[in-house]
């Protein structure tokens, strides 16, 4: 079974859509570090980053993958939660955030990081076979460098990296909703009285 499904075609589609808002979100590193927003530099980062290495390392160069079922799974989730929180951002610049929005914004994470994070991850273990074959990205000795480097375990090794970081920024996500949605909640029975 190739994992190929009737959706293929939705990163054709969304392509340049995708890389121009993800490629962006670069930003959001920058603004986190220099105190324009109040979001933790290292938290952003992790986030930005992964997206940015399967868009642009493991997605784009390698278009067998794209009619794959997680390709969609993970471009959904993505683009569900960006919407959600530009959403909020932009309602939070003038004080107008329903509480619907609020309780999306800290509530939809509980299935879209699963759900974009098993796409990312499928989507980077889908290629494994063909950056394996045609050894793509990879440079091996000799060489004027004298440097290797092998894709294949790089991202292998970048798998793992899921590991430690996906509970840590899920639980930051949970303290944020419980935050978050508390705050509203009171801001909300204030405005009722």
């Amino acid at each position: 079974s190739s994992g190929i499904n009737a959706e293929y075609g939705v990163y054709e589609r969304c392509q340049v859509a995708l890389k121009i808002s993800q490629s962006l979100a670069l930003l959001e590193i920058i603004h986190a570090a220099i105190g324009l927003v109040r979001s933790s530099p290292f938290t952003t980062f992790v986030q930005v980053q992964s997206r940015l290495v399967v868009l642009w390392l493991v997605l784009d160069p390698v278009p067998e993958v794209h009619g794959y079922s997680n390709v969609p799974m993970m471009i959904v989730a993505w683009c569900v939660a960006e919407i959600v929180r530009y959403w909020y951002y932009a309602l939070s610049l003038v004080d107008k955030v329903p509480y619907c929005l609020t309780w999306c914004r800290y509530s939809f994470f509980t299935f879209l990081y699963p759900i974009g994070v098993s796409g990312e991850l499928l989507t980077i273990f889908s290629v494994l076979p063909m950056v394996t074959a045609t050894g793509m990205f990879s440079l091996s000795l000799p060489n004027k460098w004298n440097l290797s480097f092998n894709f294949p375990i790089f991202l292998m090794i970048y798998m793992m990296g899921y590991v430690p970081y996906l509970p840590k920024l899920y639980m930051h996500m949970l303290k944020q909703r419980s935050k978050m949605l508390g705050k509203a909640a009171v801001e909300g029975e204030k405005k009722s009285n």
